[in-house]
């Protein structure tokens, strides 16, 4: 199998590239990157003409056509358009299937807001946790969101579209449907969620999928020949499905989407959590506008805190605590803390933070 941190050490012995190039460098027309979240070194990544028409291909044919989007449609992409690769294939998508694109590069939250409703925008693209920011700042300049013109939004870089409560809670904010989209700049457009609304399926016409002992996902590309990948360990942990879904789709899907990432499942007393599992729970109170998970070691023990957000200074952390432990069997400490001392991502948010501690 290949890994992400072999393509860092790679990267690290050959710069700036690396050594895994099909072509001399002059065939290649673009440079992106991952977004560095987990705290690693960015790791970079080219692309041919070719293999950049395969990811806007995808998206056109696969992404869009399954959240019903169009040559009618005005996408707004909430998004800084920096290095990192996000939503830039999802724009050339979106012109090679005729619909209007609508930057949001170089915007605060509330321009963007605003910008939506004046433009008329019909899809949004964003992360999760993002798209329910827009809705939080517009509630606070007396916008109301759900009046607007979208009627679908489309998210990736965190599990949240394909987690109940946060889809419930984008889709009551903007009146609109929601779809889960699974990708990496390393690999591709992976897969998208459809009409039956329980899971994420996997584009096997663009991809070999597998999925190793532990739930772990492995995909090689078949159309993005300028740094191929084969057999790639995605981190991401999945339960896969081969049932068929009244979508038509013939490929397999990712039951509930993807579950979370490998290296981020944490223990407590003996149980087995993900952070994609809290956050379930969390969204099902609307008043929480920002979360974090704190997992620290003390004493031999794991030990977690739950830090909360919220717009109400009455928040009830106590029937939350009470929730989590009915549905996850195990204790987890909930704070409330002052608005505005979580932090607010525009890309991924980094939900799960360990903390290092007296062991």
């Amino acid at each position: 199998m290949t890994s992400k941190s072999e393509n860092l050490a790679d990267q690290a012995a050959h710069p700036p590239f690396g050594s895994n190039l099909t072509h001399p460098l002059e065939r290649y027309v673009r440079l992106h990157q991952t977004s560095g979240s987990s705290g690693d070194q960015p790791l970079r990544w080219l692309d041919t003409v070719e293999s950049w028409e395969w990811w806007e291909r995808i998206w056109a044919e696969h992404v869009y056509r399954a959240a019903g989007v169009g040559v009618d449609d005005r996408v707004f992409f909430a998004f800084s358009f920096g290095p990192f690769i996000g939503f830039w294939s999802a724009f050339g998508g979106a012109q090679r299937l005729g619909a209007m694109c609508i930057s949001g590069g170089a915007m605060t939250t509330e321009q963007r807001v605003r910008n939506m409703l004046d433009l008329g925008a019909t899809v949004l693209m964003c992360t999760p946790t993002y798209a329910l920011r827009l809705a939080d700042v517009a509630s606070e300049i007396g916008v109301n969101l759900s009046a607007g013109s979208v009627r679908t939004t489309i998210h990736a870089g965190e599990p949240g579209a394909s987690i109940p409560a946060t889809r419930a809670a984008i889709e009551a904010a903007y009146s609109a449907v929601s779809y889960d989209h699974t990708g990496m700049t390393e690999l591709g457009p992976t897969g998208h969620s459809c009409s039956q609304r329980d899971g994420v399926h996997l584009i096997e016409s663009e991809f070999i999928f597998e999925v190793a002992d532990d739930g772990e996902l492995i995909a090689s590309n078949l159309g993005r020949w300028g740094m191929p990948l084969f057999r790639y360990r995605t981190g991401d942990r999945v339960t896969v499905s081969r049932e068929a879904c009244s979508c038509g789709s013939p490929f397999l899907k990712m039951v509930g989407g993807i579950q979370g990432r490998v290296d981020d499942m944490f223990t407590v007393r003996g149980v087995n959590l993900y952070p994609s599992q809290i956050e379930d729970i969390v969204r099902r109170h609307p008043e929480v506008t920002e979360f974090v998970i704190e997992h620290r070691r003390e004493r031999r023990m794991d030990e977690v805190t739950l830090l909360v957000e919220s717009a109400r200074a009455t928040f009830a952390a106590d029937r939350l605590e009470a929730e989590l432990r009915q549905a996850l069997g195990v204790r987890l400490e909930c704070r409330v803390v002052a608005p505005g001392t979580l932090p607010k991502a525009e890309l991924k948010s980094r939900r799960l933070v360990r903390i290092n501690s007296e062991s």
